[in-house]
Formats: C-alpha cells, structure tokens, sequence
C-alpha cells in the first residue's frame, strides 16, 4: 500500500510540474517556436520517462501494442472526427469570428503563411503524441494502476484542460475560455475512455490527431 501511494504521489506530480514548467515556458518565457517544442518534448516524454524507469513502472508494454485491424478501425475513427470538427466549424462560422482566433494563435505561435505545413505537421503528429503520452498514458493508464479509476480519470482530464485553457487564456474571451474549459475536460474523460476501452493509447492519439488535423484545415482557411 505504501509503495502504491509514493508511485501515485510520484505520477501525479511529475505531470503537476512538466504541465507548471511547460506553461511558464509558453506564456512567460516564450522562446523560438522550434526551441519550446524541443523543450516540450523534454517535459512531456523525456522528464517521465526518465522517472518511470527510475521507478521501475514497465513503459513499452501491452499499452503500446498494435496491429493492421486496429490500425483500420483507427483511421476510421479519425475520419470521423475529422469531419465532426470540420462539420461544426461550417455550421458556427456564422456566429464565431474564427478569423480573429486564428490570428491570435499564429501570432501566439509566430507562424505565418510560410511557416505554417512544417508547424502544422509537428502540431498534428508529434504534440498530439507528446501530450497523449503525458495526459493519458502517465496521468490516466498509469496512474490507474495505484489510485482508483475514478481519480485517474478526473485528474487526466482536469489537468488535459488546465494546462490548454492556460495557453489559449489570452486568445478567448471569458465566455468562450469557460465553454473552452468544459469541452477539453469532457473531451479528456472521452479520451480516457476509449484507451480504457482498448488498454492502450492509440485511440486517444488518433482523435487527437484527426482533431488538430482539423484545427490546421481551419487555420489554414484564414492564414
């Protein structure tokens, strides 16, 4: 019991200080685009899993597992959402002025119309990947496995939202910023769901994936 709970202790702060450490870089330090993504890549996948092997926790396991019928079953579903974002932004464009969003984001991000497919690609591959290997694999199917699946839900999901609304708190108004706030959390408890479903990260990775794929369709509309 003693040794569960220093792991669950060990798991639920090293995402506490990856997401602190992370936030102070993009909102306060706010370094080269390409320098914050390398030091993103340090915080969100190098930092634990230096501290799971040090812990012995098994990484590479049957959470990593795939095969050619998942891997169907997976672009599927990604189509899907793909077309459910891009559905809702056709439907709302009337009522959201998503080109002064965009804006503040490519400003945010410092990306111009030259610059956009490399960020783009890195944003849709590799951050879907780094915040799905942080906010589900260590902060919900790891830490699963020492506190009850109840609390690895809620603290992967709340934490999935903290950490976003806290990019993007400048760029929305209030209004917006707590609807923001509600879907990521909901939409974290989805992602938990279905790798709990399939027992590893995969799922999770491909909807967030097809989702920013979306999120870069629109941007590039208003770039």
């Amino acid at each position: 019991m003693k040794q569960t709970l220093k792991k669950s202790i060990w798991l639920t702060g090293i995402v506490f200080v990856s997401c602190i450490l992370m936030a102070i870089i993009e909102v306060a330090i706010e370094p080269a685009y390409w320098v914050k993504s390398a030091l993103k890549v340090v915080l969100f996948f190098v930092l634990p899993l230096i501290f799971m092997k040090w812990r012995r926790e098994p990484v590479f396991s049957d959470s990593f597992s795939l095969n050619l019928k998942n891997v169907l079953k997976l672009l599927g579903l990604g189509a899907v959402i793909y077309g459910i974002v891009m559905a809702a932004f056709f439907l709302t464009r009337g009522w959201f002025d998503y080109s002064a969003l965009v804006a503040s984001l490519s400003a945010d991000q410092n990306v111009s119309a030259g610059g956009f497919l490399p960020v783009a690609l890195y944003i849709s591959f590799g951050n879907s990947l780094l915040e799905e290997f942080l906010f589900r694999f260590v902060a919900f199917i790891k830490l699963s496995e020492h506190v009850s699946k109840k609390t690895a839900y809620l603290f992967s999901a709340c934490m999935f939202a903290i950490y976003h609304v806290a990019m993007i708190g400048a760029s929305f108004p209030l209004p917006l910023l707590a609807l923001a706030l509600v879907g990521l959390a909901v939409g974290g408890l989805i992602f938990n769901y279905v790798d709990d479903k399939s027992k590893n990260m995969y799922p999770s990775w491909i909807i967030h994936m097809f989702a920013d794929f979306a999120i870069m369709t629109i941007w590039y509309i208003h770039i």
